[in-house]
């Protein structure tokens, strides 16, 4: 009579259920937590880059401080994202030919890594004697999960165009153009073209 009892017994069954379902569960959920923060990194950090990339569009005339502004402003415009130190920044002023070919006109970076971009990425996105703004950036992203994991790091490279809002080129420190480019001060391209 004692053995059936214990085999009717199954008081003990659902401690062990949970026991074996836990560390999936733990599993699952965890993933679904580090989803989310990565989610939310990535919509922190295109946010970031439209408002970065509008402010600068605004201006008559941009400074080297304007542009270390902007990149220092990151940890309070993409809160609770941390992002000391993994922001690498890249603003470029480029100016379109009498030819409608793009030239560089300025560039500044803030950061360890400035991001790459290839001249040719403007092409068709102004018209002569016009300039365009592109903030290119870079995010390196670690969650707390996922650092606790050792898990990879996210990296995000994006980059966004503006036309000037009030100007048709935006000088830099006093210049319309300081990486070899050829314009007066009225942003027209001094290159004879056809």
């Amino acid at each position: 009579m004692g053995q059936m009892a214990f085999q009717r017994d199954n008081r003990g069954l659902a401690a062990l259920e949970f026991a074996l379902i836990a560390p999936f569960l733990a599993i699952l959920i965890m993933g679904i937590a580090e989803m989310s923060l990565r989610f939310r990194a990535t919509d922190e950090f295109h946010r970031y880059l439209q408002q970065a990339g509008d402010y600068l569009a605004r201006a008559e005339e941009l400074t080297s401080g304007d542009i270390d502004a902007i990149h220092d402003a990151a940890g309070e415009m993409m809160k609770p994202v941390h992002v000391s130190g993994r922001l690498h920044m890249d603003v470029s002023s480029i100016g379109f030919t009498p030819n409608g070919s793009p030239e560089l006109l300025w560039r500044r970076h803030r950061g360890d890594e400035p991001p790459d971009f290839e001249i040719s990425e403007a092409a068709g996105l102004g018209d002569p004697g016009e300039s365009v703004i592109r903030v290119g950036a870079r995010f390196t992203y670690q969650s707390p999960i996922s650092g606790l994991l050792g898990v990879n790091t996210m990296r995000l490279d994006e980059a966004v165009w503006f036309r000037p809002r009030v100007t048709r080129v935006i000088a830099i420190d006093g210049a319309i153009a300081d990486a070899g480019a050829d314009w007066d001060n009225d942003g027209q391209s001094l290159e004879a073209g056809t």
